[in-house]
């Protein structure tokens, strides 16, 4: 499970540019002004995207002073030596900062055809398996503070199930997941509008899921896949609303500020777990009661991990199918 950097390659590579230009036409000199937003945008993004803007930046430098067209980067060599030495550690920051993401999201052992990642989820626990079943489409990404947002979907459609279409929407819910103010609702008005371009006629089947900090749970679901609930020693369905698969609503209904047809349905389907769950799990439904049946044994098992790998067998065996998310839920936010 890939953690997802903030700034993309082309916006570091572009801010860095229009940094130097800026600093340039203003005939600003100090390391600082030449400095600081390349390494901004450098720590905030992947460590091989912050040697390239790092590399990137240095380059800048060295042109406004060797070709001061208009006024640069000062000469002497202190001001050069401690732009060389941020730069130099930009990259080494971006590298902390990410292994300190991973760290949040660990692969525990498991079946050889199946991924399972533990996660922090508020004040709870969290498990997500993977296994790359066709159309599987599944990302979680950690937030500040130990929130967490997960997608757990299938596309349908020979187009849209796709490996590289999957991968795109996994990818776009990783940024819009990590955009200060976005909602659930807004996220998913964003896949729509995403599958709807990818491939007309295709559609996903999916539940976001959102745990706040303090260890609130949040759920969306359009068009599945189920939800399950432990309260006690009974297992029963999660009963959510349900506001119908991405990409197959209006046109005309507005993705960025998830507006319109789509967004009023999702607006209805946002929902908490019910009162009194203490695990909660989303998982592809199998045929009939079959699905009931192991969904309860799963959600028996002592760990979310194994409770997510369990879920992901199918009746009679035969290769497993996901994904799959387990939440374990504090006592104090399970209402």
């Amino acid at each position: 499970m890939r953690s997802q950097a903030l700034v993309s390659t082309r916006t570091a590579i572009a801010g860095a540019t229009g940094n130097a230009v800026v600093m340039g036409v203003a005939g600003v000199s100090t390391p600082l002004g030449w400095v600081l937003l390349p390494g901004l945008l450098g720590v905030s993004a992947r460590p091989r995207v912050a040697a390239l803007v790092s590399a990137w930046a240095a380059v800048l430098l060295a042109a406004s002073v060797v070709v001061p067209v208009v006024p640069g980067h000062r000469a002497d060599p202190w001001a050069l030596g401690a732009s060389a030495a941020s730069l130099a550690a930009v990259p080494l920051l971006a590298w902390a900062r990410r292994r300190r993401t991973e760290r949040a999201i660990a692969r525990v052992p498991a079946p050889r055809d199946v991924a399972v990642f533990a996660l922090p989820a508020g004040t709870g626990r969290a498990a997500l398996a993977v296994c790359r079943s066709p159309g599987e489409v599944a990302a979680a990404v950690p937030l500040r503070r130990g929130g967490l947002r997960v997608l757990v979907g299938v596309a349908h459609g020979a187009t849209l199930a796709r490996p590289e279409r999957t991968r795109a929407l996994e990818s776009a819910f990783r940024r819009e997941a990590l955009r200060r103010g976005r909602s659930l609702p807004a996220i998913a008005g964003t896949l729509g509008h995403l599958v709807r371009d990818l491939a007309p006629g295709g559609y996903l089947a999916a539940t976001l899921v959102e745990v706040s900090p303090d260890g609130r749970v949040t759920l969306l679901r359009h068009g599945g896949p189920d939800v399950a609930v432990r309260a006690g020693e009974a297992t029963r369905p999660g009963e959510l609303p349900d506001a119908g698969p991405l990409g197959l609503v209006e046109p005309g209904a507005s993705a960025a500020g998830a507006t319109g047809v789509e967004a009023s349905a999702a607006r209805t389907s946002v929902a908490g777990p019910p009162a009194g769950a203490r695990r909660l799990a989303v998982a592809p439904a199998a045929e009939g009661a079959a699905w009931h049946r192991l969904t309860a044994e799963a959600l028996r098992s002592p760990r979310a991990v194994d409770a997510v790998v369990a879920l992901t067998g199918r009746p009679g065996g035969g290769r497993r199918t996901g994904p799959a998310l387990v939440l374990d839920l504090p006592p104090e936010r399970s209402a």
